[in-house]
């Protein structure tokens, strides 16, 4: 078996979540490995819409909508200097969201994240865009009331960042091994068994700290420690359309269904949502679903050009908080998956805290209700033998 190389931090997983936590390591000045077993973006993150929806999305706790709220803070630096850096624009709009007054409880959490803000980015306030109003900015959307207009949030091209962050993370000397899946940990011989690199088919890399940004996969992982973290996997669809003019400026972020308008007359139109199913089959039956909630407020969708269809399926978890910091068990080891729908809006206020703790703050760096600890379980079986692997 090969010994590839030595590492202060191993990063396995290359979507949003990975590429951003190993970038951040990589900045603070640690010698960096992305591990993948695919390419960058292959999962989750590909998949996603890329809508950063920090004050538009419900949340089911505080701490983790103070994590949206920063992290989206964080994008307009961020997009900028991984265009200095890759010379590729990840896409990044700024023309704020719509939300349907309809979904009168997507307007009720707007309002109370704003209010709840303080300790985030200053927020520019709601505007209530009455039907006149809304004709003139949307002339293609159908609304008699109006909808309510938030101008802080944020949508990108989730490939883009995802391929934009694991570029920068090359140029600042990262190492990134594609087409790698990893197998097991490597762990000490005697003492803790504290994690010091990972174990592929045919490869050994070693490292002080390894990051399990690997979404669904981190379950497999910890399976063969004898250790179980439970996750909930979520299929959703999206549609991509092409319009002949811009029939849409604005994201229309609704309970139902979002539409979001990219490059070149683009409409994305999401998402479906299926717990429990694991494949990325795409159905027939989600594209007439996503067309008749979308035609609610842009009729003339049905008439766009249909481009393509693709599924993800999220990483969700029993509590819809994600797995984030240290595993006191397993010394070495950091978690950073789970983060359900939201995987992009978090990335880049994730990396910050796990690169943070890395550094030297731990766990004490995240807010309690992340730690893995909350929901790992020890298991013993027959069928997943510990093995160590020798250091020496």
């Amino acid at each position: 078996m090969r010994h590839e190389g030595q590492y202060d931090v191993i990063v396995v997983g290359a979507g949003a979540i990975g590429a951003a936590i190993a970038l951040e390591c990589q900045s603070r000045g640690a010698n960096v490995a992305i591990v993948e077993k695919q390419r960058p973006a292959a999962g989750a993150s590909g998949a996603a819409g890329g809508m950063l929806a920090a004050s538009s999305e419900h949340f089911v706790h505080q701490d983790l909508q103070r994590l949206a709220l920063r992290s989206r803070s964080l994008y307009p630096a961020l997009a900028q200097r991984l265009y200095d850096c890759t010379g590729i624009d990840i896409g990044l709009r700024k023309e704020g969201f719509l939300l349907p007054i309809e979904d009168h409880a997507n307007t009720t959490n707007v309002a109370a994240s704003i209010g709840n803000a303080a300790d985030a980015s200053p927020q520019q306030g709601l505007e209530w865009w009455n039907a006149t109003r809304l004709a003139d900015v949307e002339p293609y959307i159908r609304a008699e009331q109006g909808m309510m207009y938030n101008p802080d949030e944020l949508q990108l091209i989730p490939r883009l960042l995802t391929e934009a962050l694991v570029g920068a993370a090359i140029h600042g000397g990262a190492d990134v091994y594609r087409n790698y899946d990893v197998n097991r940990l490597l762990r000490e011989t005697g003492g803790n068994g504290a994690v010091c690199g990972v174990v592929t088919d045919d490869s050994i890399l070693r490292s002080e700290h390894v990051v399990l940004a690997s979404g669904l996969g981190t379950s497999r992982l910890l399976m063969a420690e004898h250790w179980q973290l439970p996750f909930v996997p979520v299929k959703g669809e999206l549609i991509e359309l092409q319009t002949p003019v811009p029939w849409l400026h604005h994201t229309i972020y609704g309970e139902q269904v979002y539409l979001i308008p990219k490059h070149d007359h683009k409409i994305w139109v999401g998402a479906t949502s299926k717990p429990g199913q694991h494949d990325t089959t795409f159905t027939a039956g989600a594209v007439m679903e996503l067309l008749l909630k979308g035609q609610r407020h842009l009729p003339r969708l049905g008439e766009a050009e249909l481009l393509r269809c693709w599924a993800g399926v999220r990483p969700g978890t029993p509590d819809e908080l994600p797995y984030l910091g240290a595993v006191p068990q397993l010394p070495g080891l950091w978690i950073a998956s789970g983060h359900y729908r939201n995987g992009i809006l978090l990335a880049a206020g994730t990396a910050k805290w796990i690169a943070d703790a890395i550094a030297g703050r731990g766990n004490a760096a995240i807010p309690s209700c992340f730690h893995p600890e909350r929901a790992l379980r020890s298991i013993h079986s027959v069928d997943t033998p510990f093995v160590h692997v020798s250091t020496s």
